[in-house]
């Protein structure tokens, strides 16, 4: 058996709906985006979309410019959707301010760091395992259920030792 490194799994999420994703989130736009903005990056989608590079569907494109063209429909999805800066764009100027621009790394190092587990031990010590084994005990049958019992050793004529069941690569 060898011990190469297991392939990633990789996880696709069901689709959020176009109402809960919002039209800001769907054509690539901050919410103070203009007129000329906004066509160019409905252009750019359109595009992407008839050539299948991305998977929102056309459909989603058009709607999501139907509704920041609409202004009374626009303030609603400002309000509702994912995208959670504001329309004064609150979250964007604290970002600039604190060097969090997509072009550059942020000029401050992160408090807590991440730790590498691999050679991690926990400050607590861990019972041996026959130990743990001696010390656990099987409950007694419910006087409500004596069918159990009687179904269980017709089974299983000796007693089943749940450490000794195969797992894995070890089942036949």
């Amino acid at each position: 058996m060898s011990h190469e490194p297991a392939a990633p799994v990789v996880l696709e999420l069901a689709p959020l709906p176009r109402e809960q994703l919002g039209p800001f989130l769907l054509l690539g736009l901050p919410k103070d985006a203009d007129c000329e903005q906004i066509e160019a990056h409905w252009a750019e989608r359109v595009k992407a979309a008839r050539k299948h590079q991305i998977r929102i569907p056309l459909e989603d494109v058009n709607w999501a410019r139907e509704i920041i063209n609409d202004p009374d429909r626009r303030c609603r999805a400002e309000a509702s959707n994912l995208n959670l800066d504001l329309s004064d764009g609150t979250l964007a100027r604290l970002a600039q301010t604190h060097g969090l621009t997509d072009q550059a790394a942020p000029p401050w190092k992160p408090y807590d760091e991440e730790k590498l587990l691999a050679d991690y031990t926990p400050p607590t010590l861990l019972p041996e395992l026959s130990e743990l084994l001696h010390g656990l005990t099987l409950p007694e049958w419910p006087v409500e259920l004596p069918a159990v019992e009687k179904l269980l050793q017709s089974y299983l004529p000796q007693n089943l030792d749940p450490w000794a069941v195969p797992l894995g690569e070890d089942v036949p």
